[in-house]
């Protein structure tokens, strides 16, 4: 499920997606699923096979979790979590400006605007995949202060 959530918010690709099934042990509920044999099988470097990669994974879940909704609450929770971890790694320099942008449309159309993006659509709203970190300065700034939020939620909700 999160796989399918990170790749539904454009966190991870679709070479991510195989690279996951190949170095996954998959429990028995799902070891034999043809969806997940397939994945683990897929050679990244054939396209056709890979651009079939989501599609397989979204079998898989369904299959797997047919009581999951890529919508719900439980799987934005999921999708906020990875998001954070995943703009972390910016800040640790790890990816670049686009990584972080492309995930803020599929967020905002999956999960209806959550506070959790900040105002990431603004920083976002000009940048392309060439954009630099020189070019994308501001996206640091935003980074810290979503965090900053996120770790304040997290806080007054454990209390």
């Amino acid at each position: 499920m999160t796989v399918l959530v990170a790749r539904e918010i454009e966190a991870i690709s679709d070479v991510d997606i195989v690279g996951w099934a190949n170095s996954h042990t998959a429990p028995p509920s799902y070891a034999e699923d043809a969806a997940y044999v397939q994945l683990a099988r897929c050679n990244p470097r054939n396209a056709v096979r890979l651009a079939k990669a989501h599609g397989r994974l979204r079998s898989l879940v369904a299959r797997s979790f047919p009581d999951f909704n890529d919508k719900s609450d439980e799987a934005k929770e999921i999708a906020r979590k990875l998001f954070l971890r995943r703009i972390r790694t910016y800040l640790d320099g790890e990816i670049e400006p686009f990584q972080i942008c492309r995930m803020v449309s599929p967020i905002e159309n999956k999960y209806d605007f959550p506070l959790w993006l900040g105002d990431l659509y603004n920083g976002c709203d000009w940048m392309d995949e060439n954009a630099t970190r020189e070019q994308a300065s501001h996206l640091r700034w935003m980074i810290e202060q979503i965090l900053a939020e996120n770790a304040e939620l997290q806080s007054f909700g454990s209390e």
